[in-house]
Order: structure tokens, then sequence, then C-alpha cells
């Protein structure tokens, strides 16, 4: 017997009284409890965000957030991707903001052993369908990544030999060498 689904608006999901040591998402108005992610998992996406961030500093054309912020992506659906990138100057707009209203341009995802395909493209739909314009799937047990511009099929499968990059990001690339080091 499968446990009962919570199911919520995204007004009662803004304000509700999470446990402060967990993280949720709003799946189409269903509650999801995320698992914590393990060590691989941060580091990679520690090295992700720190590339990015030398970036934007070098390329003031927007910044790179981490997985804390959720993302309005449509009126049931809230989600947290590991990293995010929002181009242009945004920040009054997010100054106070709780629940980010803006859509991030790339959303990247850290593969979790916890995560079925299903799940991920489920994501790539909810992503795609708010409007990100690419998302990367990195994946820290094979050392690979995609990159989706799309929800059906990965525009780039790149291996361990190759560099994330992104038209999105003139000049950025960053070789998976270095990401999975």
């Amino acid at each position: 017997m499968s446990a009962a689904k919570t199911v919520l608006t995204a007004q009662e999901f803004d304000n509700y009284p999470f446990e402060e040591d967990k993280r949720y998402e709003l799946d189409e108005g269903e509650l999801i409890e995320m698992t914590r992610p393990a060590y691989k998992h941060n580091r990679v996406m520690q090295h992700l965000l720190f590339e990015l961030m030398v970036y934007f500093k070098n390329n003031p054309i927007g910044e790179a957030m981490i997985s804390e912020n959720l993302y309005a992506l449509s009126p049931s659906t809230r989600r947290s991707p590991d990293v995010a990138v929002i181009l242009g100057d945004r920040s009054e707009e997010l100054k106070n903001a709780k629940v980010i209203p803006i859509i991030p341009e790339i959303a990247a995802e850290v593969l979790s052993p916890s995560e079925t395909p299903r799940m991920i493209h489920r994501k790539l739909k909810q992503y795609f369908e708010a409007g990100v314009k690419e998302v990367w799937i990195i994946d820290p047990e094979s050392s690979t990544a995609e990159i989706w511009t799309g929800p059906r099929l990965p525009d780039h499968e790149l291996m361990l030999t190759d560099a994330l990059s992104s038209p999105l990001l003139p000049g950025f690339a960053l070789p998976l060498a270095e990401l999975f080091a």
C-alpha cells in the first residue's frame, strides 16, 4: 500500500511550515520531500557553481544560484534545480523573493541515485514548459553530462573528454574532467 499523497496549492506550499532540515518541491500540486544529496553530488554541484561564479565575475551578464532557491515554474509547480542560471541583472526582482518568480535560462540537475528516468523526464517537461532554455543533466556516477534544449532528446551527450558549454554563456567551457575531479 502506498503512502497518501499530500496535495497543496502553490499558495499553501509557499507558506507551509516546513521542517528546517528537510527540502521540498511541489510537483504539479503534489508535495515531494527531496532526499539530501550525498558528498559526490554536492562536490560536483559545488564545482559547477564555482566555475559559473568565476565566469559571471568576469562576464557580468547574469548569476548562478544554488539549489536552496525554489522557482515558480507554474501555478502548481515549484522546483529547485541544483544550479540555476538567470541572465541579466534581476537582483531587484529577487531581493525579497521567497519563491523565485523568474524562470532561469539554464537549470542544471546533478543526478542522484534515487532519481529515476521517469522523474528526470517529468522535470525536463516542467522546465521546458515554463520557458527554461537549457537543462544540463550531470551524472556523477558515469562522469557524463547531457545538454537538453527541449524535452524529447538531449542535443549533446558529453563524455569525460568533452567540455560543458552553452551559446547562452559565450566563452564558458568547463571540461568534464575538471567538473568531476
